[in-house]
């Protein structure tokens, strides 16, 4: 097990000093950064170096060092699509195609640059958060345990694929082409050659880290998302007053409106908005918004709001259902349109503007919204059962990360003639 019986104590010491890489090689925010440093905090607390490989070093930079994290930057890789924009992921098989799997020369490549700090780091485990180039260059040689939230950790269906993202629609890749150039690239290395496409990204098994309210493939995983890394606290308690607070992008047109539409209609709130134009800041100062110059911590912010208005990141998701909070959902690109669809299946208090919604609606809706105080008390009711259900993802993690799990694949790598430890593997 990862910890004693005890889990903030260091009574047993189970990682016994061994490296632990902890790898986000894809997606944005500080989601991503936000749950490998909460794992990274307990991995040490049970006697584990972890290091951490982060697709933006900068991000939550602070907070790592202050553990003593050596903390580096994952291998960049540019997107495979060339086609007309926006592109649309079919399933999570056009995601491993954008990120690398569609042109064999880049994968090869961006499998070395894996290869190379495999070597140097020489981890008895990886757990990987929407990292599947590096499960490629870590396939069946190291264990590898996928975690996230629902996107990032696709179940499998009984032909080895994954599950459509929404509506079905013409895939961007073929599957088997993309299968065709990992095994090409494995082949190359002498590395062992993959079924399927889940096969890689699934390592020895993944924990999904979120409530399964917001899980947007419950319906074909076999067993329902784990929960958050940890319990819940309470929900948080109404607001004084109606009030908002929003994490907004201003380069999303939709962003820039309802902004307008909080100056207009002078609502009580705070907002901290990435791509400010020129004069907004002095616009939101007229109307009574504090504008934050840095993220408040998340919490804090939402005690002191009762609508919480977002583009639909997991995170932000979660924040707001465990807190009990109102939501205005604006999606900016498939994942956050997928998730904000569950949401709004799953969770009471959950609202969407889409690219027809127009300012005079905004206007008109956003001091009804924020007043709504039978939908904020259905929010704060999920909030409850949410807190009140006793699954961790943390605990989850336990029999698949524990060093006897690891000596066992160990062992098993061993036996199939494959070399463990990464060095010894050369392309």
């Amino acid at each position: 097990m990862l910890t004693s019986s005890a889990p903030d104590t260091v009574a047993d010491v189970p990682g016994k000093g061994r490296t632990i890489l902890l790898a986000w090689e894809m997606g944005e925010g500080f989601a991503h950064a936000g749950r490998l440093l909460w794992v990274a905090r307990r991995l040490i607390r049970s006697g584990w170096r972890p290091v951490v490989a982060a697709r933006d070093p900068a991000t939550l930079r602070d907070a790592y060092e202050a553990e003593g994290i050596d903390l580096f930057p994952a291998p960049p890789h540019a997107p495979c699509f060339t086609g007309k924009p926006p592109f649309r992921a079919a399933s999570y098989a056009d995601v491993m195609g954008v990120c690398g799997y569609a042109d064999r020369e880049k994968l090869a490549a961006l499998v070395a640059a894996w290869e190379a700090i495999l070597a140097q780091h020489q981890p008895a485990a990886i757990i990987a958060d929407y990292s599947p180039l590096l499960s490629l260059a870590a396939f069946r040689r190291i264990p590898l345990i996928p975690i996230g939230d629902g996107f990032v950790v696709p179940p499998v269906l009984p032909d080895g694929g994954f599950p459509p993202l929404g509506a079905r629609q013409p895939d961007v890749w073929p599957p088997a082409n993309l299968l065709a150039n990992a095994r090409a690239v494995q082949e190359r290395r002498g590395q062992p050659l993959p079924d399927n496409l889940h096969q890689i990204v699934n390592g020895i098994g993944g924990v999904v880290s979120i409530p399964p309210e917001l899980d947007i493939y419950a319906g074909w995983r076999p067993q329902p998302a784990a929960g958050p890394w940890e319990r819940p606290e309470a929900p948080l308690p109404p607001p004084d007053a109606p009030r908002f607070f929003g994490y907004l992008r201003m380069s999303h047109p939709l962003a820039r409106m309802t902004v307008k539409a909080l100056i207009d209609t002078r609502l009580q709130g705070e907002l901290f908005l990435h791509d400010i134009q020129p004069g907004m800041a002095a616009a939101l100062a007229g109307a009574g918004i504090l504008l934050h110059e840095t993220p408040p911590p998340i919490r804090e912010a939402l005690a002191r709001a009762s609508l919480f208005i977002h583009h639909g990141g997991i995170g932000s998701l979660t924040d707001a259902a465990t807190t009990g909070r109102m939501q205005l959902l604006l999606p900016r690109h498939r994942e956050q349109t997928c998730n904000a669809k569950r949401a709004l299946e799953t969770l009471p208090g959950c609202f969407m503007a889409t690219p027809r919604t127009s300012a005079e609606t905004l206007r008109a809706e956003l001091p009804k919204l924020i007043a709504n105080r039978h939908a904020f008390r259905r929010a704060q009711a999920c909030a409850a059962r949410i807190a009140a259900r006793p699954g961790t993802a943390w605990a989850a993690l336990q029999p698949l990360a524990g060093p006897r799990v690891i000596r066992k694949q160990d062992r098993r790598l061993a036996a199939g003639g494959v070399c463990f430890r990464p060095s010894c593997a050369q392309a």
